[in-house]
Parts: structure tokens; C-alpha cells; sequence
């Protein structure tokens, strides 16, 4: 280990050689570990070292890690914008205690949640964060999360940090996130990155929440919003779809009655391919619209 550790950034040969004696318990991992902890964070930025700053996350002890934490921590912006380093700081809130995480928190807050959200790499540390981390820690980014939650269910990537929410978060945020969706659920439902946020409310919403979502689905003002008319919709018809799965109190009602509506439909929605595989799903023999 004489070369610096820097020849790790570009030399995949030299990481493979690396990694293979990266394991468990092994008792020269505190020497790589020792050998790489001054371009940590160089090495965390690169394509090929990214790898073995992972490896040593995963199997050097507490200490080590917390050393790679006092390295890296200083740099969260940079290495969720990295496409290589996006995965080591996603590494590290995996393995490290989450109570140790707030550092990358404040960065985050402080960049602005919102700018994290909707880029590429930031909603991946975002998830994680979510999966990882206890309401306590995440209580004001969540806080906003929810505040947004309809701007960023339409984002292409915001979209992602809703669902996770929607899926990790606990009993509370998921009903506050299905309140802020209400309103515009129809809509939602119908937009091609909105509808899998609403398809995981369903999934995830108490019962409560999936009674709300329906009869928002049912009573919609708009009458371009009206059941028909998302089942008609390429997105809107997954959404659909997914009433079939209620298991809420009355759900076999409340499907009969998503399927009385179906029946009703006009022949502008009847016309489309998307309305004709839903009613399909749904046992519905329509005669063909003229």
C-alpha cells in the first residue's frame, strides 16, 4: 500500500485488488482504511474508488465508520450531485446509526429541500434518509415534504421522495400527505408522474385515507376529473386499476360502486383502449360505442 491512494480513482485493476481483500474482520481493513482516509473524499467522487470507499463502510467496525463519517461529512452536497458519490453517501446512511446522520440533515436543509428533492442522485439520499432515519430526526424535512407534497408528486424525480414518505413514513405523515392530495387527487391521478404516487396511497393510506382517496375518485367537482374519465387516461387507468386492491372496511362496496360508475360511462371515455382494459379488469362487457 506504498501507492497513493489516489491511483485508486482511475485504476480498476488496483480497486479490484483492493476490494478482494476487503472482508469481514479482515486484519488489514484498518489499514486501508488508515491508507485512503485522506483522499476520502476524491476517492468517494471517482467511478472506480467510489466502490472501495463503500466496501470499507460495510465492513470496517464503529469506529472506522465514524471516522469515514468525520472525512466525508463535510462534502453531502458534493457527493449527492456526484453520480458516483450519490452512492457512497447513500452507503453511509444505511450503515451508520441514524442519530449520527443529522450532519448530512443540516446540509440538506441547508441546500434547500426542495432543490434535494427534485434532482437525480438528491432524491436516492433522500429515500434513504426516509427508510433509515426516525421521525424525530427527519420531523422539519418531512414537515416540508408534506407542505409540498403536491408540487413534488408531479416532478419527475420529487415524485419518488412522496412515495417513499408515503410508504416508510409513520401513520401520521402518510394521512397528512393523502389530506394534501385530496383536493387535486382526480387530477393527480391522471398526470404521468403523479398517478404512481396516488397508486402507493392507496397501497399505503390507513383505512381512512383509502376511503377519503375513493370518494374523491367518486365525487370529483370537475367533470373532466370524473372516474370515467381517468379510467379513460393512460396514466389514470393504473389508478383505477388499483381499486380492485382496497382491503379497507366496505371496500367490496366501494368497488361495486367504482364499477357502477364504469358501467356509466360516456362514449368519449368508452372509446379509449386505456377505459376498455380497466373495464375488462373490473368484468365489465360493454357493447362497442358506434
Amino acid at each position: 500500500q506504498r501507492t497513493s491512494p489516489r491511483a485508486l480513482a482511475d485504476n480498476p485493476e488496483l480497486c479490484n485488488e483492493v476490494l478482494a481483500r476487503l472482508v469481514p474482520k479482515a486484519a488489514e481493513n484498518g489499514a486501508t482504511l488508515e491508507w485512503v482516509l485522506q483522499d476520502a473524499r476524491e476517492l468517494a467522487l471517482a467511478q472506480c474508488s467510489c466502490r472501495v470507499i463503500q466496501r470499507l463502510l460495510e465492513v470496517v467496525g464503529g469506529s472506522g465508520r465514524d471516522k469515514l463519517l468525520d472525512a466525508l461529512g463535510p462534502c453531502v452536497v458534493e457527493l449527492y450531485e456526484s453520480p458516483h458519490g450519490n452512492h457512497v453517501l447513500t452507503k453511509v446512511i444505511e450503515v451508520m446509526p441514524s442519530q449520527s446522520l443529522r450532519p448530512i440533515i443540516e446540509q440538506i436543509e441547508q441546500k434547500g429541500y426542495m432543490l434535494v428533492a427534485r434532482h437525480r442522485f438528491g432524491c436516492r439520499v433522500l429515500e434513504r434518509l426516509i427508510e433509515h432515519c426516525t421521525e424525530r430526526e427527519m420531523s422539519s424535512l418531512n414537515d416540508q415534504f408534506v407542505k409540498s407534497a403536491e408540487e413534488l408528486c408531479r416532478h419527475q424525480y420529487g415524485n419518488f421522495v412522496i412515495q417513499h414518505l408515503l410508504e416508510h413514513g409513520s401513520p401520521h405523515r402518510r394521512a397528512a400527505v393523502v389530506q394534501r392530495l385530496l383536493p387535486t387527487v382526480s387530477h393527480l391521478a391522471m398526470h404521468r408522474t403523479a398517478s404512481h404516487v396516488v397508486q402507493r396511497a392507496l397501497t399505503y393510506a390507513s383505512d381512512e385515507g383509502q376511503r377519503a382517496i375513493v370518494a374523491a375518485l367518486f365525487g370529483a367537482c370537475d367533470a373532466a376529473a370524473a372516474l370515467p374519465d381517468v379510467a379513460a387516461s393512460r396514466y389514470g387507468s393504473y389508478v383505477a386499476e388499483e381499486l380492485l386492491t382496497l382491503r379497507c372496511p366496505g371496500a367490496a362496496e366501494l368497488i361495486n360502486e367504482a364499477r357502477e360508475r364504469l358501467a356509466g360511462a360516456g362514449p368519449e371515455a368508452r372509446r379509449s383502449p386505456f377505459f376498455a382494459r380497466v373495464a375488462e379488469h373490473f368484468g365489465l362487457d360493454l357493447p362497442p360505442v358506434e
